[in-house]
């Protein structure tokens, strides 16, 4: 009777696994018909082992990643994932500002009221704001003349008056500015929460730092409280490098330095915010430049990533 390949599969695994002498008493086999059975084993192996390696490859990859092996996608050692080359997917707009500076008399309200109209030219879907939304109250001798408005009720209001314009959702963290009445004594003022608190559909997001996930991609806004470095690009890509590989955000929008600037870093997407305010006096005095304007940014988003990044920058000249 002849037998069957899956006979002669099971005999020959069951022998590379437990010996020759408990595989010829189970199957009551001789020596001569094992290694007949191993002959055959040979024989048709290639095709066997082509089709586990690719039930195995079927186990480890989506549909999506066997689709870009077979289009020439790379399997690069290292990696657990296969690039996908796939340009479609969501596409989403973000509005892009960053101190304000509210209460300042370095802010301008018709470089602010054009910034929303941008955006609603756009089709801005979300719009996030990288801190310092107010001014403060520091101790710096001579700051008080540099207010239009002048403490913390005041200028909370004219930052709500003024950012209760967009009807969209907006998203914020805090600057240091904006920590100063808490420096100042004024324990628990904590005002772009409650600024955030006033606003239609306003999500404070964290103190100097916050995450918004959108379709799965991380956006992560950045305020800090160093300084600017002599290199533009540098400062975000040291903040690229701190990153450990697993908190890796897909795109960085920082404030704080009044810079402007696109970096993709890391595989992470780094944007500068720039100013919605001018260059105060203590900047031209402490030789600072100011990259006064606001950004839009058009993404697609796939798979939880990033699939086309395109900012455009608005800038103002003063």
């Amino acid at each position: 009777m002849a037998v069957t390949i899956d006979r002669v599969i099971e005999v020959v695994e069951y022998h590379l696994e437990h010996g020759e002498a408990e595989t010829l008493s189970i199957y009551d086999i001789t020596s001569e018909t094992l290694a007949r059975y191993a002959r055959q084993y040979k024989r048709i192996n290639t095709d066997f082992e082509m089709n586990a390696t690719m039930l195995r490859i079927k186990e480890q990859y989506s549909e999506a990643e066997l689709k870009a092996i077979s289009k020439g996608g790379r399997l690069t050692p290292g990696l657990s994932k296969v690039p996908i080359i796939d340009f479609s997917g969501d596409i989403v707009t973000l509005g892009v500002m960053g101190d304000m500076h509210a209460g300042s008399k370095y802010f301008i309200e018709s470089w602010f009221n054009s910034a929303f109209d941008e955006f609603a030219k756009a089709g801005v879907d979300y719009v996030v704001n990288v801190g310092d939304v107010v001014e403060g109250m520091s101790h710096r001798a001579g700051h008080i003349y540099e207010l239009d408005y002048i403490g913390y009720d005041e200028q909370k209001k004219y930052a709500i008056k003024m950012l209760s314009q967009w009807k969209g959702p907006q998203y914020f963290i805090d600057g240091n500015h904006d920590r100063w009445y808490i420096k100042a004594g004024n324990a628990g003022a904590l005002i772009v929460p409650d600024i955030c608190a006033e606003l239609p559909d306003a999500t404070f997001l964290g103190h100097d730092e916050g995450n918004l996930v959108i379709n799965g991609a991380v956006v992560k806004l950045w305020h800090g409280e160093d300084g600017s470095s002599y290199a533009t690009s540098y400062r975000v890509q040291k903040i690229a490098e701190a990153f450990s590989p697993g908190e890796k955000p897909n795109v960085l929008i920082a404030g704080h330095v009044h810079k402007a600037g696109y970096w993709p870093e890391r595989s992470i997407h780094c944007v500068l915010a720039g100013a919605m305010s001018r260059q105060s006096n203590w900047m031209r005095r402490t030789r600072k430049a100011n990259h006064a304007g606001f950004w839009t940014i058009k993404m697609c988003i796939n798979n939880g990533g990033i699939a086309w990044f395109e900012p455009r920058w608005y800038p103002f000249y003063s």
